[in-house]
């Protein structure tokens, strides 16, 4: 399985230590207590929001405010040096995401952004998505989970329509940022829990 550096070959923006152990740590542990929802997906007729567990199941943790700040205050940091790898100007990020994927929790292969008209505005202005690792995706390491891999497609030129993934390997802190318009997914985790934060940059 690819590591994070692999991606880079492709364009992605990858910062290996975003968040350090000890703030991993305690997001973690305020997602693993905090209460939590479904998360939801746009629908594919009109702008709203639904549950669509047949294409995404995870939760959503509502954390507390510092926490957000913490994480968006970071994101804010590395905004200049997005513009210039992406070559684009970005406006700032929307509010993050702290995701929790449990046993047999996936989100299947989308997209972050459209130009669908009936898409909403904020999915139209995405430019840049952002991933970052709570924990490992490691069957040895405390805290780690398995499965749950954040997989790329259509990297290759010659994939020719066979949809060949490429999961890369979740790292506590990592960051890794790609244009919206790339097509990823999460495969189902199968064993342990896997915590993230997901945004977007406009």
């Amino acid at each position: 399985m690819p590591a994070a550096d692999f991606f880079a070959r492709f364009g992605f923006f990858v910062h290996p230590d975003l968040l350090d152990p000890e703030t991993c740590l305690r997001i973690r542990c305020e997602m693993a207590t905090a209460p939590s929802s479904a998360a939801t997906v746009v629908e594919k007729i009109g702008p709203q929001q639904a549950v669509d567990e047949a294409t995404r199941r995870t939760k959503s943790a509502k954390i507390s405010e510092t926490t957000q700040n913490v994480v968006t205050e970071r994101l804010r940091g590395i905004s200049s040096k997005l513009e210039r790898h992406f070559n684009i100007a970005l406006q700032g990020c929307q509010k993050p995401q702290f995701l929790v994927y449990r046993v047999g929790d996936f989100f299947k292969p989308h997209e972050d952004n459209s130009s669908d008209s009936e898409a909403p505005d904020y999915v139209k202005e995405r430019k840049v998505s952002v991933v970052i690792f709570i924990n490992s995706e490691s069957e040895t390491e405390s805290g780690g989970y398995s499965g749950g891999s954040l997989t790329f497609y259509g990297l290759l030129d010659d994939d020719k329509g066979k949809g060949l993934g490429f999961p890369l390997i979740g790292r506590a802190g990592l960051l890794v940022a790609f244009r919206s318009e790339t097509l990823h997914g999460v495969t189902s985790v199968t064993s342990g829990e896997r915590y993230s934060v997901v945004s977007w940059f406009v």
